[in-house]
């Protein structure tokens, strides 16, 4: 009976230990005292003046390399969905994606819109610390920003003349949890101007080749009281090689923010599309970040053709 006695008195103080240590978890993770103590919060200035609105500080869906385009718009309408996969060193990140696009009014003029439905993450602690981020367990999910484009073909390829295609585009504020630094929760918009060219080459298994350009305005609000909004310089540049039922398009593209605060992302991908026949296509997208953008990216995505 003794012993028994001892050894209860043992485990009691380790069962409080342990009920305070939990206590002391949900409270910090509660009352952000751990944040304003890791990141030195003077009491008065607000908590998002800390956070860095950039795609080297924020999630792979808050500030990606809009698509580069190709001069050319589809001559169908589709129905896109996919799920993306985003890997850093200290984030793990995945979500679903979704896109429609219709031709409007002719086929010269077309409007797409693009949505993530749900994201799912886990960062580590080094990389919450380095965001800034008040998430204090570092995981959870978020809903993502929509996109609208209205794409106008402004020149048809014939002869000498490539076509040219414009884009305006609109990002919204529907992303959530910015205090994690996963979504921007502000507006934004760019403008883009592509030109493509297609050849045919004689003889072998390859249909056509296209090549193509673009350049752009994108800008972004942020949450910085001495720098409300961010203007960059858009570009991109590609190369598709076209086979009966197969394309593969390999593309360089990013954007260059003027407040140099990881604001200037670069970007290779690497897309295969599967013409599975009248009414279906597959694509398969692998992405790599080189510069302010700290993810290597695989998107799997099925189209529907209305």
């Amino acid at each position: 009976m003794k012993s028994c006695m001892t050894s209860d008195r043992n485990i009691r103080p380790a069962v409080l230990a342990l009920i305070l240590v939990c206590q002391g978890s949900l409270i910090a993770g509660q009352d952000y005292q751990w944040w304003n103590r890791k990141h030195r919060w003077d009491g008065t200035t607000p908590w998002n003046q800390y956070l860095i609105p950039s795609p080297a500080y924020m999630g792979p869906n808050a500030l990606p390399v809009p698509e580069v385009r190709n001069g050319g718009l589809p001559l169908e309408g589709f129905f896109e969905l996919g799920l993306d996969g985003h890997f850093s060193n200290g984030d793990r990140t995945g979500n679903g994606y979704t896109r429609l696009f219709v031709p409007l009014f002719s086929p010269r003029v077309g409007l797409s819109v693009s949505f993530i439905p749900l994201e799912v993450y886990r960062t580590d602690t080094m990389t919450r610390d380095l965001r800034r981020s008040r998430e204090y367990d570092g995981m959870g999910t978020s809903l993502g920003d929509l996109y609208f484009s209205t794409l106008i073909h402004l020149v048809r390829e014939r002869g000498a003349l490539p076509d040219i295609l414009l884009g305006v585009n609109l990002k919204t504020a529907s992303g959530t949890n910015f205090h994690a630094a996963r979504h921007t929760d502000s507006p934004g918009y760019y403008f883009d101007l592509s030109a493509g060219k297609s050849f045919t080459p004689e003889g072998g298994i390859l249909t056509s080749l296209r090549a193509y350009a673009m350049v752009g305005f994108y800008v972004y609000q942020t949450s910085l009281v001495n720098y409300m909004q961010n203007d960059a310089f858009l570009y991109g540049a590609g190369v598709d090689l076209i086979f009966s039922t197969l394309k593969l398009e390999q593309q360089l593209g990013g954007y260059t923010g003027y407040l140099d605060i990881g604001d200037s992302p670069l970007v290779y991908r690497l897309c295969f599309h599967w013409d599975a026949g009248p009414k279906a296509g597959f694509r398969l997208r692998f992405q790599h970040g080189f510069i302010d953008f700290p993810y290597t990216s695989l998107r799997i995505s099925t189209l529907i053709k209305l």
